[in-house]
């Protein structure tokens, strides 16, 4: 079950990590990622019949945060990689992040990492605004990106 469901979190944003198909990982590689990164209980695993990662749902009581972590393929991963192409300008990239561009076309797959709020008795449910701390995302992000050799972009800034 995604935590869309889940009435205890909500959705704030969402990152995903580029990477080479034949570089999908399994599960297990993805939670020893995490590992690195912070206390996350995984609460849903979905491995493809060879063990490959299809999702995993882990939450951090911690940071108090949920992470809904999907694989894509397909048509839909190249639909997204064509538009990231198009929205990057190698004008805009900070220093050192040419090599990040140039990875982009090897790229057929991707990690969605949607990250979630829990909602606890001092957060107000319609406060969209409230500021909610992105250590815990940036750092999986970078941990999966590192894993896969792969690229982190925050698709709603088109940034690496």
């Amino acid at each position: 079950m995604s935590l869309f469901g889940d009435p205890l979190f909500r959705w704030r944003e969402t990152f995903m990590v580029l990477f080479e198909d034949s570089k999908r990982p399994t599960v297990a590689e993805v939670e020893e990622a995490l590992a690195r990164v912070g206390k996350f209980d995984s609460e849903q695993t979905s491995e493809s019949e060879n063990g490959l990662i299809e999702s995993l749902t882990v939450t951090n009581q911690i940071d108090c945060v949920g992470l809904d972590i999907v694989y894509v393929d397909g048509e839909e991963a190249q639909e997204q990689l064509k538009e990231l192409q198009s929205e990057i300008s190698p004008e805009d990239l900070l220093p050192g992040q040419e090599t990040l561009l140039a990875k982009l076309p090897s790229c057929s797959a991707r990690l969605d990492i949607l990250h979630f709020e829990q909602l606890t008795a001092s957060v107000v449910e319609d406060d969209d605004e409230e500021f909610l701390d992105p250590g815990a995302l940036l750092g999986v992000a970078e941990a999966l990106a590192q894993l896969l050799d792969g690229i982190a972009v925050d698709p709603g800034s088109g940034t690496f």
